[in-house]
């Protein structure tokens, strides 16, 4: 009985064995050796060693540079969100500049205005003095021509 086991997993792996080398996509073909190939549903291609050689090492490159470009995109969309905070920044700090700029030019039309108030009653002032001590020395003269 256990001959008869041993005989079927030696079958079974043989099989199994077969089965696996048949899946296999990538078959060396030494020179002077030959193979004799029936495509089911792909294409086959014959390559030399050297011409394998390349393609292998193009698809390694080409992997590296899948991965470069997938950072590099997450880098341009990390660099394109903190551009538009940026920007949103600097319009909210351009409002408040050109705020602030208002401001201070209405505060300097302001000081204008206030100055020229300042001198309109400066003179204004200036003549009250003048009136006053006008209206003094008239009155002494009226009053010592009055009483005298």
């Amino acid at each position: 009985m256990t001959k008869l086991k041993l005989f079927l997993v030696v079958c079974l792996a043989a099989i199994s064995f077969q089965f696996a080398n048949a899946q296999i996509t990538l078959q060396s073909v030494k020179p002077g050796q030959e193979l004799l190939v029936k495509p089911d549903n792909d294409t086959i291609w014959v390559m030399n060693n050297e011409r394998m050689v390349k393609v292998i090492e193009t698809g390694r490159l080409y992997r590296l540079e899948k991965e470069k470009s997938e950072l590099l995109t997450k880098k341009c969309d990390t660099l394109q969100q903190i551009i538009t905070e940026k920007t949103e920044l600097a319009d909210t700090l351009k409002a408040r500049g050109d705020r602030w700029f208002q401001e201070q030019q209405k505060a300097h039309e302001n000081t204008i205005e206030a100055g020229m108030m300042a001198k309109k009653y400066r003179r204004r002032a200036r003549l009250a003095s003048i009136g006053i001590g006008l209206g003094a020395i008239a009155g002494f003269a009226i009053g010592y021509l009055i009483f005298k």
